[in-house]
Order: structure tokens, then C-alpha cells, then sequence
């Protein structure tokens, strides 16, 4: 029988599950039939190898795994595959019906999973424990209120945009079946803060933090494709050369899959 340890989430001491740190829905419809990903690192000595590639360690309990799948979850893993209620162009994705609260605290039940961790993988996502706390009470809690006079989604602004090689190079199927690990660096300024951010389903997701001294700016400042409370979520279109990390990234999964016979 396992030793009892402390939840993450609501700090009781008990049995902790398994926790998938990424939701698992990810990799399992990357893997397909195979069962297996390949993975690559930027570490140039790292040779590309197959790899269960789900990170998941002793985080939570079970009441609270259960509280994260319902509340987020069910919501937050299906939101890019849905056809339905979804109005494309080339300019843009509209999702209509858009539940902005649940999609917003399933993003942050990410980033907020991928700091807690412990995992050596994410050991440059720290954001320390006063915001880490603040994260928690909201995820707990199933709000966006830190208290009466502070929302946590004033102080992490999210955007999505949904990334095509406009070029036509790269097949978009390729796009879609990559997954990039969460990553963060200063934004264009240091001034302007720190920005974490993924992709997964060829969406870009990027957490924008930047505690200004002024709460009027904070909630008055808007980031290009900024998730915003309201009926439709509007996604922007970009050419993934717009983002030179996730452009040079698959220029480096390739190569290094050719290089090592795996291509």
C-alpha cells in the first residue's frame, strides 16, 4: 500500500493518484493505434526515441482528480477537436457557445500542474508559491475571484491562436500531431513580463503575467488573441513562421528524425 502524502490541491494527507501533469486525452489521440510517441529534445546529444511521453506523478487525490476532470476537463480536452458550433475561414476560428470561465480554469489547472510538479522536465516552470496558492484557491474553488477586488484571469491574460503554414510546406496534419512542451521567457520587454506557453492540436496557447503596479491597467490591458469573457471564442489564424520557436522547433524535429533514420 502506498505511503499517504499531502494533495496539492487540498492539502489533506491521503492516498495521491497518478496525476496526468498534461491531460492525457493529448497524447493518447497523438498516439493513435501505436502506443507510443516520438520524442524529441532540443539537446542535440538527445537522440529522437519512442517514449510513452505522458509526465504524470504522485500530485493529487482522487476526490480531487475527479474535481479537475469534471470541472475542466470534460470541457477543456474536447474544445479544439469539436466540429460542431464551429465556424472556420482562413482568417479565423469561431467557437460558438464559447463557456469562458470552464475554459479558462482548465488552461490554468495546467500551467498550475506544470509548476507544482516536481518532474525534472519541468523544472523551469516555477511560479512560485504565493501565485501557485492563488491558482489553487481558484481551481478549488471553481472561480476566477482571488477576493472581492482581484480576478486571477486581471493578472494571467490567455491567448490562443491557431497556427497554419500558410506557405503550404508543412502539411497541416504534421502541425496538428505535434505537441510542444510548456516553455516560458520574457516577453518582448522585460517590462512586459514573463509569458509561459504550448501548443497542442495546432493552437499556440500563451499565459501573459505581468503584475503592473496599477490594478486599472491590469484590467484594462488586452494581448493579441486574448480569450475574453463573451458567447464566441474568435481565434486568430497565423503562419507558424509568426513564431520562431515553434517554426524552428519542427525544422529541428525533422531534421533530426532524417538524421537518425527515423523520417
Amino acid at each position: 500500500m502506498s505511503s499517504l502524502l499531502v494533495c496539492r490541491l487540498c492539502d489533506s494527507q491521503c492516498k495521491l493518484q497518478d496525476s496526468h501533469i498534461i491531460p492525457r486525452s493529448y497524447f493518447k489521440s497523438m498516439k493513435g493505434k501505436s502506443g507510443q510517441l516520438m520524442l524529441v529534445s532540443i539537446d542535440e546529444s538527445v537522440d529522437p526515441a519512442l517514449s510513452n511521453a505522458d509526465p504524470k506523478e504522485k500530485l493529487l487525490c482522487r476526490d480531487c482528480e475527479q474535481h479537475i476532470n469534471t470541472c475542466y476537463e470534460m470541457y477543456g480536452t474536447r474544445f479544439f477537436k469539436q466540429h460542431q458550433k464551429v465556424t472556420k475561414t482562413k482568417e479565423r476560428v469561431v467557437f460558438n457557445q464559447f463557456r469562458y470561465k470552464e475554459f479558462y480554469l482548465y488552461l490554468i489547472s495546467i500551467l498550475w500542474r506544470v509548476s507544482v510538479s516536481s518532474l525534472r522536465r519541468y523544472k523551469h516552470i516555477e511560479l512560485g508559491e504565493g501565485l501557485n496558492n492563488y491558482l489553487k484557491y481558484c481551481l478549488k474553488e471553481n472561480t476566477l475571484n482571488i477576493n472581492s477586488h482581484f480576478k486571477i484571469d486581471d493578472y494571467f491574460k490567455i491567448s490562443v491562436i491557431r497556427v497554419v503554414d500558410k506557405k503550404n510546406q508543412l502539411d497541416d496534419t504534421l502541425i496538428k500531431s505535434i505537441f510542444f512542451d510548456y516553455n516560458c521567457e520574457y516577453a518582448d520587454t522585460i517590462e512586459e513580463g514573463l509569458i509561459y506557453y504550448f501548443m497542442v492540436d495546432g493552437f499556440v496557447i500563451v499565459y501573459h503575467f505581468n503584475p503592473e503596479e496599477s490594478i486599472d491597467s491590469l484590467k484594462t490591458k488586452r494581448k493579441y488573441a486574448q480569450i475574453v469573457n463573451g458567447k464566441k471564442l474568435v481565434v486568430p489564424v497565423s503562419d507558424i513562421r509568426n513564431f520562431k520557436q515553434f517554426a524552428d522547433g519542427i525544422s529541428m524535429i525533422i531534421n533530426k528524425a532524417i538524421n537518425h533514420g527515423k523520417l
